[in-house]
């Protein structure tokens, strides 16, 4: 009874130990899926990124080629605004007198032709005066010259008469030219000095476009010629200031394209040309480029000594250049990723160290390394940053 029962047990335990084919099949695959993932992250190089289909199409990963474009090299400078020497202007007094209207304040905008101050000087009715009987003489002498020439000929009258008739016209004619010149220099008309309409009290007006900078003069003051009443800077015809640094002026040309940032200029952008180089040279080895604005005016104006930043275009060069997406930054160096040929169903994706260029137009010049093969080789344009954050991962995963 005893040796019966012990063989069912061992048959019994005999059945419980061995696996149905269905089971061995079911562990097969996962099995040998685990080994061939952990075995291609082991033999992957350290600058290559190993993806399987699934997780290119997640990235949204694309390549291109390397593509050759037309690239500007350029030099980043600061400056300001100024203003030429016509367009600093003071204002004075063309003839002596007192201020009776003057409304002017540092800061105010002023248009060209505006009143900056009215002045009175009462020394300008006595002007008027004169040119009218000057100009009434005229009339006379002119009337007796004709005549004494008529009498001459018919021997009646001296020729003494008709030269001194003539000499006064001629001196007559000269005063009347001196005075009106006098009297339209401050904006009086000397046809009203002959109607009778005599003012004493003249504008002074502004002659360009411009901002009050300074305004020594108050009213009722007493003004002479020389006295300055107002200083101003004209807001027209206006230049950029750049400094340039002795060892980039070797590269400065007349003619070459600036780009231009003004400080509180909301972000937009002035194009200028490179006008004049100054050939001077300062204590901090800086050299003064002058650049004109060219094209249409921003809508916010331009201000006199403001701070600005610039770009001169030195060159028009034909490069490699690559999609700005396409070059990604580590550790204070540049990276493109490379497609290289598929390791069974992963795609490797190598990253190469790189030096970017200029930028421009969303597309940035590229140095390659010696060998590179432009024409064959895949580059990524899309997806650069997921690459270089899965590879940074499993650097970390590493160590």
């Amino acid at each position: 009874m005893r040796s019966i029962i012990f063989a069912l047990l061992l048959i019994a335990a005999i059945s419980c130990g061995k696996k149905t084919p269905t089971d061995v099949a079911s562990a097969s695959p996962t099995t040998e899926a685990a080994a061939e993932t952990k075995s291609d992250s082991a033999t992957a190089p350290p600058d290559v990124v190993l993806l399987t289909p699934d997780q290119v199409r997640l990235a949204d990963i694309a390549t291109g080629r390397v593509e050759y474009r037309h690239l500007s090299h350029i030099l980043s400078v600061n400056g300001r605004i100024v203003a030429g020497a016509q367009n600093r202007v003071t204002i004075s007094a063309l003839q002596g007198g007192f201020v009776r209207q003057i409304s002017l304040l540092p800061g105010q905008s002023v248009r060209k032709g505006q009143v900056l101050a009215r002045i009175e000087n009462p020394d300008l009715i006595q002007v008027q005066q004169d040119y009218a009987e000057s100009r009434a003489r005229l009339t006379y002498l002119e009337t007796e010259y004709t005549r004494q020439q008529e009498l001459s000929r018919e021997n009646v009258g001296a020729l003494k008469v008709l030269q001194q008739t003539s000499a006064e016209l001629n001196a007559t004619r000269a005063k009347l030219g001196a005075l009106s010149q006098r009297i339209r220099r401050v904006g009086l008309s000397p046809e009203n000095a002959v109607k009778g309409q005599f003012v004493s009290t003249y504008v002074v007006t502004s002659p360009v476009n411009g901002i009050i900078t300074d305004v020594p003069a108050n009213l009722g003051q007493y003004v002479q010629p020389a006295d300055i009443i107002a200083q101003l800077i004209g807001t027209e015809g206006l230049y950029a200031e750049l400094t340039v640094f002795e060892k980039d002026l070797a590269s400065i040309r007349e003619g070459q394209r600036v780009r231009i940032r003004v400080s509180g200029g909301r972000g937009q952008e002035r194009m200028a040309r490179v006008y004049l180089i100054n050939r001077s040279i300062e204590t901090d080895r800086s050299v003064r480029v002058l650049a004109r604005f060219e094209g249409a005016a921003s809508t916010t104006p331009l201000l006199p000594n403001a701070f600005l930043q610039a770009t001169i275009e030195l060159g028009d060069n034909q490069t490699t250049a690559l999609p700005e997406g396409a070059i990604v930054a580590s550790e204070g160096k540049d990276y493109i990723f490379v497609q290289e040929a598929k390791e069974q169903a992963n795609t490797p994706y190598k990253a190469i160290p790189v030096r970017r260029g200029v930028t421009q137009s969303g597309y940035s010049a590229v140095e390659l390394p010696d060998g590179f093969s432009v024409a064959s080789t895949p580059i990524v344009v899309r997806g650069a940053y997921s690459l270089l954050s899965q590879l940074k991962g499993a650097g970390a995963e590493e160590d």
